[in-house]
């Protein structure tokens, strides 16, 4: 008897956890002044796999240019649009580097989007990969896909787009 009741009460403090959580993740989602959302804040820690099995850290994108960080769904037309739109303008990225994030469930879709949008035609511009250190929960506002990210040399963040931009908007963080 003891013990149905010991069970009892912590799945009832379990499901108040939860529902606590819940409701604090979707305000730290929308808040645009959260540790890494708010302009001026840094780079959270990255680990981004790529589909050839390479693991993308901050470490990979220590370099002297500005870095366009874009959360981006595959199968998303909005994001294939601005992915179309960043490969016809390949040629303004000279410091730049363009990493793409997707969720990990997005897998599956991942290979025919790079084959389809040529990405791994510009190794060492652009890098796709899937996240797999919460970037995304921690830098995306929850607005409109994409949200494009662009952090400094110092990977201090300088600018949030969110859904398609066109390119003059974007030519004058892109180095």
């Amino acid at each position: 008897m003891l013990r149905n009741l010991l069970i009892i009460v912590c799945l009832l403090s379990s499901a108040n956890v939860f529902a606590q959580k819940k409701g604090a993740h979707a305000t730290v989602a929308n808040d645009p002044n959260h540790p890494y959302k708010a302009i001026g804040s840094s780079l959270p820690p990255l680990r981004v796999v790529a589909m050839d099995g390479k693991v993308i850290t901050n470490k990979e994108v220590d370099y002297h240019g500005n870095l366009v960080v874009m959360l981006f769904n595959p199968t998303c037309e909005h994001c294939q649009d601005q992915t179309d739109l960043f490969e016809k303008n390949i040629f303004l990225f000279k410091k730049s580097k363009l990493l793409m994030i997707a969720a990990p469930t997005m897998g599956p879709y991942l290979q025919n989007f790079i084959t389809t949008y040529h990405t791994d035609q510009y190794p060492g511009t652009i890098i796709v990969g899937l996240d797999s250190n919460s970037t995304i929960d921690k830098t995306f506002r929850y607005e409109s896909l994409p949200q494009i990210n662009i952090y400094d040399a110092n990977r201090k963040l300088i600018k949030v787009f969110s859904g398609n931009r066109p390119i003059d908007s974007l030519k004058r963080y892109i180095q």
